[in-house]
């Protein structure tokens, strides 16, 4: 699912589109392969407690129930999550939308921000992902966790809001408009 361009204004250009780290996906997985494990160990041991191989149909389903339960909650509900959540990097501002059901929004524009920083772990760097942090004027640091490629999108956020303060300069007459070759 990519970003809907109806969020964009006229003239607006995305930089960066991205996801938060596929690494958010690891325990998902491994819940899927876990469920499936122990359910088809449960659906063996019981078909070999019965010789003539029929099982109740009432333990058949509650099986399945339960399989359906423990990945639907631990293994589609965490990729739908992560399929839904954006972090949009465009010329004019950042955008972070995020949820399915209660959606969450947060645009900053260019021209408010004060500083932009990265944090990474050691695991965070070796995976080159990170918590990317923005501050903008007379509000609280903002944290977008687990951006993946971290240190390439904190530079091309740094650039686009020096672009942003030459086109501002420009606009209001007191700096010459540069854009960088």
């Amino acid at each position: 699912m990519g970003f809907p361009a109806k969020a964009l204004v006229d003239d607006e250009r995305i930089l960066l589109h991205t996801r938060p780290h596929a690494t958010r996906m690891i325990v998902p997985v491994l819940v899927l392969f876990a469920a499936c494990a122990a359910a088809g160990v449960a659906l063996g041991l019981l078909s070999r407690a019965k010789l003539d191989g029929a099982l109740p149909d009432w333990l058949l389903l509650a099986i399945v129930v339960v399989w359906v339960l423990i990945v639907g909650w631990f293994t589609a509900r965490p990729w739908a999550v992560w399929r839904a959540t954006h972090l949009v990097v465009t010329d004019l501002r950042i955008m972070f939308r995020s949820g399915i059901v209660r959606r969450r929004g947060i645009d900053i524009p260019l021209r408010r921000i004060n500083s932009v920083q990265y944090h990474q772990r050691l695991v965070d760097r070796a995976l080159r992902s990170g918590v990317l942090t923005v501050e903008s004027a007379g509000e609280d640091p903002l944290d977008f966790p687990d951006v993946p490629r971290i240190a390439a999108t904190h530079a091309l956020i740094v650039d686009a809001l020096d672009d942003a303060d030459d086109y501002r300069g420009r606009d209001d007459g007191s700096a010459e408009y540069s854009r960088r070759s």
